[in-house]
């Protein structure tokens, strides 16, 4: 499979932040169901395990709270999206400073809820565009909250939000991540250009052990094979010297 040439990201033009509700624990549009904590869970792991393989330069992180300013308050907000990852230095944080930090995170997802579904398309939309995201993606683990299930909007050469579809196949094209999204049942999976699907940590490892036990069986059969055929050969030549 040939990989879909990267563009080279916008920068966001001058937006209005928009006031948005910020994303607290009390906040009731931030409940998880499960199928929405591991649809994030799932991704946000992949990609750190990915990152962290092939040493990409990338900060992921789950639900870390990105405090910003809106121009002319003083008060902080912050907003909490279900997975980011980012072009900034690798180290642990309690939260996502944007002035600290210089740069916004180039791709945010959320992952729908009945809940959070309205303000994940809109709010949050508006919101991220204007805080400079590069790609903003929304997935529904379970039926009837999107259609598509997976879609998103991602910054055109006008430096504006754009709506972004799926192709055929129900996937997107991360140009940040280069990196397709696919639905997998009621996980969203990532998936390298040549068609290999990003894992986990313990699914990576589930993996190796699985082949060290194949390698393991497959010695094992070697050697009752080799010792197989140095007993055939021994009573052949038992029976030569017997003759």
């Amino acid at each position: 499979m040939q990989r879909p040439r990267t563009k080279t990201p916008m920068k966001a033009p001058d937006l209005v932040v928009p006031s948005v509700d910020d994303d607290t624990e009390e906040a009731p549009w931030m409940v998880m169901g499960d199928a929405q904590f591991w649809a994030a869970a799932h991704l946000a792991t992949s990609l750190h395990h990915y990152a962290q393989v092939h040493d990409r330069p990338w900060y992921v992180a789950s639900l870390l709270p990105i405090v910003y300013r809106r121009p002319g308050e003083r008060r902080t907000r912050q907003v909490a999206p279900d997975v980011l990852v980012s072009f900034v230095p690798q180290r642990p944080r309690a939260s996502y400073d944007l002035a600290a930090e210089e740069v916004f995170p180039a791709f945010v997802l959320e992952v729908v809820s009945s809940s959070s579904v309205a303000r994940d398309v809109d709010a949050k939309r508006r919101l991220y565009e204007a805080l400079g995201a590069q790609e903003y993606v929304l997935f529904a683990p379970e039926p009837g909250l999107l259609e598509p299930r997976l879609q998103g909007h991602r910054r055109g050469a006008a430096g504006r939000f754009e709506p972004w579809a799926p192709d055929a196949a129900g996937r997107l094209w991360s140009d940040v991540l280069e990196l397709w999204l696919a639905p997998e049942g009621s996980l969203l999976r990532a998936v390298q250009a040549d068609g290999q699907p990003l894992l986990t940590y313990e699914e990576s490892e589930a993996a190796r052990r699985q082949a060290e036990a194949a390698r393991e069986q497959e010695a094992a059969a070697r050697q009752g094979a080799e010792e197989e055929l140095a007993r055939l050969r021994a009573l052949l030549e038992r029976g030569k010297h017997e003759g």
